[in-house]
């Protein structure tokens, strides 16, 4: 596993936004993944509020997608997506990718705290954010659903 992380860009646009999640995922929720958001959303939404869209590789083959950057809304640094694409959930990516995308989060803006939210009932990568070290605020983002709110305090 050689995982990196690379801009979006024209040239591996399409490719981000054609990662999905399974099939069934799709079905249940059209537009918005019942586990994940759209990359497609994810990406105008980084575009409008200034977060940094990333490509997550495994070499050179496209695995996942993950956004980030400032929440002016609630002045903190927060995770807005992380992604796995259906045919590499379950094979041991998760972890390491989003440690990636942490790692990527302290190197480019020296946070001390990360933020994100997760549909209330994704029990795998809830329990993913926990072994990492994240935390529930007991805050909730009211989205498409209710979404718990954690937290990963960086230790320096």
């Amino acid at each position: 596993m050689s995982l990196r992380l690379a801009d979006v860009t024209r040239d591996n646009f399409w490719d981000v936004l054609n990662l999905k999640s399974s099939k069934d995922q799709e079905e249940r929720i059209q537009i918005f993944e019942r586990w994940v958001g759209s990359n497609v959303f994810f990406m105008a939404l980084g575009s409008v509020h200034g977060f940094k869209n990333k490509a997550i590789y495994d070499g050179e083959t496209l695995i996942g997608f993950a956004s980030h950057g400032w929440d002016h809304d609630h002045d903190r640094w927060e995770m807005i997506s992380m992604m796995l694409g259906h045919a590499f959930q379950g094979k041991g990516y998760g972890k390491k990718a989003l440690q990636l995308v942490l790692d990527d989060m302290i190197e480019e803006y020296d946070c001390s705290e990360i933020y994100l939210s997760v549909i209330h009932d994704n029990e795998a990568a809830i329990r993913v954010y926990e072994a990492l070290g994240f935390e529930a605020t007991g805050e909730v983002f009211k989205a498409f659903h209710d979404e718990p709110v954690y937290k990963f305090t960086v230790k320096k």
